[in-house]
């Protein structure tokens, strides 16, 4: 796997749109392994989303502390602390083409991350060309800001570009934020049982016209 970010490259600036919000994206070109934006919660708290870099793997592991043992159990279907050597070099040098993945910090001094989201294309047999499996991981304490939307939003408008017209989650049946979440998005989205306790939701990038 090749390593995500090349610091030293020139950079522009595009003006893209963001659901509501508009925002300056820093990308060379747009939608890259670069790709980095800014936008705001809806408190008024300014956000960077950027592309995860190789160099990412510690404040990825901060983001497993940080949330909660139920939102990990959440998303990865099992109990689990912090992520292996292994997952965190497959969670972080990725090649931004067929896995492409999303780190939002706050800008404060720390840089503080607080979400991270991803999808996969091909990464199962049933998903097709056209398919990408996504996951989310937000911090609790900012939930309900308009971030997952932010973060959903950021990773929709690059995998259009990338061919990608439906995301497919598999979610607990137990997991109500999830599942209200994105039944909630401007999306439409289908759902159907993949086993008893999990829903395989389908998020269908080319209609709008969901809940939000």
């Amino acid at each position: 796997m090749s390593n995500a970010i090349d610091a030293n490259s020139d950079l522009h600036i595009d003006k893209l749109e963001s659901g509501s919000h508009s925002y300056d994206a820093v990308s060379t070109p747009r939608y890259t392994a670069r790709y980095t934006a800014k936008d705001q919660l809806k408190d008024g708290t300014v956000v960077i989303v950027r592309a995860i870099r190789s160099t990412d793997k510690d404040l990825l592991q901060q983001i497993m502390r940080d949330v909660s043992a139920e939102s990990r159990y959440f998303r990865f279907f099992s109990a689990k602390n912090r992520l292996t050597d292994k997952e965190l070099q497959y969670f972080t040098e990725i090649d931004f083409d067929s896995h492409i993945a999303l780190i939002v910090s706050l800008c404060d001094e720390a840089n503080t991350p607080i979400a991270v989201g991803r999808f996969i294309k091909g990464c199962t047999p049933d998903l097709g060309a056209s398919g990408a499996e996504l996951a989310l991981l937000v911090n609790e304490n900012y939930q309900r800001q308009g971030l997952g939307s932010i973060l959903l939003n950021h990773l929709a408008n690059i995998a259009v570009t990338k061919g990608v017209s439906e995301f497919v989650c598999y979610i607990m049946t137990d997991n109500s934020k999830m599942l209200n979440f994105l039944r909630h998005s401007k999306y439409a989205i289908s759902q159907r049982h993949e086993i008893s306790s999990v829903y395989r939701l389908s998020v269908d990038l080319m209609d709008k016209s969901g809940a939000a």
